[in-house]
């Protein structure tokens, strides 16, 4: 199996060849303080030289060019030409040679020159592979060698000249005495230079494998991190992390939109942010744990409920603090509330109206007969009345319950109130009434689904036909649309000029069956309630000093149109 090389890898992973880089660079500077040490000790003493004393014009020479290559290799490295793996090689080429040249010139075997060599071999395993770091053991090992070779040439060539080679059984033991010391040196510098690489080379690789791991995980984390942040930037609850001192550490958009901080961040004092939501959080901790009411940020806004839970392990000091809001609430408890009672009066449309349809009949036969005294003939008409009444009972307990998905549209409210206002003097019952439509701005737009709320002005402009009209005097309905100077909200008011409502009956008028006629079915304002909230508006009775009655939606803002988006008003 082949040994991975770590500059193998470079290309594809960026970060990997900086690295390599900075400890490649590092690796020089190590070169440059060696060099300079040694040209230090060779110049302080120039009788007594520690290094560099068997051939001091070599050592010179060696270290200078050791230099002078050194800076040539740390310019390459910035320039980054040639790559990495070639200038790794020339560079342990070069410690090898140099090195050798410079423990030759100091004595060869005997010289402390050596663990230099031992140094420069473990060197090499740090940037190179295996093969290479075995390589460069190898090429050390020959080189000594033939450093110690050369010596010992140069030694039988010095002893020839002078005549004093050694002489009988004594000089012989001498000489191979020596001979074999050296070979042990050897011997054990060899086995140093692969035992340096092979070590070096397995601390860097497991030294390159806990880093690539760590970073991993560091990628992971972030990776996790950020996931988290946008799941909590986008929730729909608001979420806000305290500590024991009450300083927010954490607080994403929806609770920033629901609290009206859009630019508060984390160290805010939670009692500046909302002085409400600190009280409810002094109460629950000193409450034990104990549910908190709902609070209103400001008066504008809608109500929050706070939930509190103490986070855990470390952070078991902080506090998380979870904001829903009540609209949001009522209108999931209202979707479930609706889906039951769809249920429930699909059962009963299905068991009443075929009763209501058989009684209706009969009355009518009654009515007919010929038979049927005025008294008779009353009596079927009374139940003929109110078999109608609960028939439309029936249909609007469906349309509430049936009314289907919602399909919100822009509506330029100037156009579709005159249309509606039209399509009412058409096809309403009764006389016609006078109308009077103000718009401010001309262009006011509101978004709402089209077709409820035509059911929902159709039911408002019904009851001021019937219930505000003065006697004597035609119906008078105004229509005034507008935005709130206080929240900025598009509205719609629907006026009569009738004697108004009375406290006591205007506390009950959004309450189902609740009517004051004794042919109404009581679910028309009920019904027009629940189809702003399903449209996530707001439908009020507003009492007038003057007189009269007025029932005000309040709409959600609209954003800015598309520019294809058309604006002409939608009628169903």
């Amino acid at each position: 199996m082949t040994a991975p090389n770590p500059l193998a890898e470079l290309p594809d992973h960026p970060p990997d060849r900086r690295h390599l880089w900075r400890v490649f660079r590092a690796s020089h500077v190590y070169r440059l303080a060696l060099a300079a040490l040694l040209l230090t000790a060779f110049g302080v003493d120039a009788q007594n030289r520690l290094f560099g004393k068997q051939n001091p014009d070599l050592f010179l020479g060696a270290t200078l060019i050791y230099i002078a290559l050194t800076l040539l290799a740390i310019a390459g490295s910035y320039w980054r030409r040639p790559v990495l793996a070639v200038q790794a090689h020339l560079q342990m080429l070069v410690d090898l040679l140099a090195l050798t040249v410079m423990i030759h010139a100091s004595g060869g075997l005997t010289s402390s020159l050596n663990s230099l060599l031992i140094t420069a071999v473990a060197a090499s395993g740090i940037l190179l592979p295996l093969s290479s770091a075995l390589l460069a053991a190898a090429l050390g090992f020959f080189l000594l060698i033939g450093s110690w070779s050369m010596s010992q040439w140069q030694i039988a060539v010095a002893l020839a000249r002078i005549g004093r080679g050694p002489t009988g059984w004594p000089g012989l033991w001498e000489r191979l005495g020596q001979i074999s010391d050296d070979w042990v040196r050897l011997g054990v510098l060899g086995a140093a230079l692969f035992i340096a690489a092979v070590l070096t080379y397995a601390l860097a690789e497991r030294a390159r494998r806990g880093e690539a791991l760590a970073r991993r995980r560091t990628l992971e984390l972030l990776e996790v991190a950020e996931l988290n942040q946008g799941i909590i930037r986008h929730l729909q609850n608001g979420v806000v992390a305290v500590d024991d001192a009450g300083r927010v550490l954490l607080l994403n958009d929806t609770a920033r939109e629901a609290l009206g901080w859009t630019d508060a961040g984390s160290g805010m004092m939670l009692e500046t942010l909302s002085p409400p939501l600190a009280q409810r959080l002094r109460e629950w901790l000193n409450g034990a744990g104990l549910e908190t009411q709902a609070f209103r940020p400001a008066e504008h806004r809608p109500e929050l409920i706070p939930r509190f839970t103490r986070l855990s392990g470390l952070r078991v000091a902080n506090v998380l603090i979870l904001l829903d809001d009540s609209e949001q609430v009522t209108e999931r408890l209202q979707q479930i509330k609706l889906a039951a009672l769809g249920r429930l009066t699909a059962g009963i449309a299905h068991e009443i109206r075929n009763p209501l349809a058989a009684i209706s009949h009969a009355a009518q036969l009654l009515q007919e007969s010929t038979c049927a005294s005025a008294s008779d003939r009353r009596l079927a008409q009374i139940v003929h009345d109110h078999v109608k009444r609960a028939n439309r009972i029936i249909t609007d307990v469906l349309n509430l319950a049936r009314r289907g998905q919602i399909k919100p549209q822009r509506l330029n409210l100037g156009p579709w109130l005159e249309d509606f206002s039209q399509e009412f003097t058409r096809e309403g019952d009764g006389s016609p009434p006078e109308w009077r439509r103000i718009v401010e701005p001309d262009f006011l737009t509101v978004c709402f689904d089209p077709h409820q709320l035509r059911q929902v002005l159709w039911n408002l402009c019904v009851n001021a036909c019937q219930h505000g009209v003065r006697p004597g005097e035609p119906p008078r309905i105004e229509l005034r649309a507008g935005l709130d100077n206080h929240r900025g909200r598009p509205f719609l008011e629907v006026r009569d000029a009738g004697f108004g409502i009375s406290e006591e009956n205007a506390v009950k008028l959004f309450e189902p069956f609740f009517t004051t006629r004794a042919k109404g079915t009581g679910l028309g304002l009920y019904l027009a309630r629940e189809l702003c909230e399903a449209n996530r508006a707001q439908l009020q009775y507003l009492p007038i000093a003057e007189g009269g009655c007025c029932f005000r939606i309040t709409f959600t803002p609209v954003g800015p149109a598309p520019e294809t988006e058309s604006w002409m008003p939608a009628m169903p």
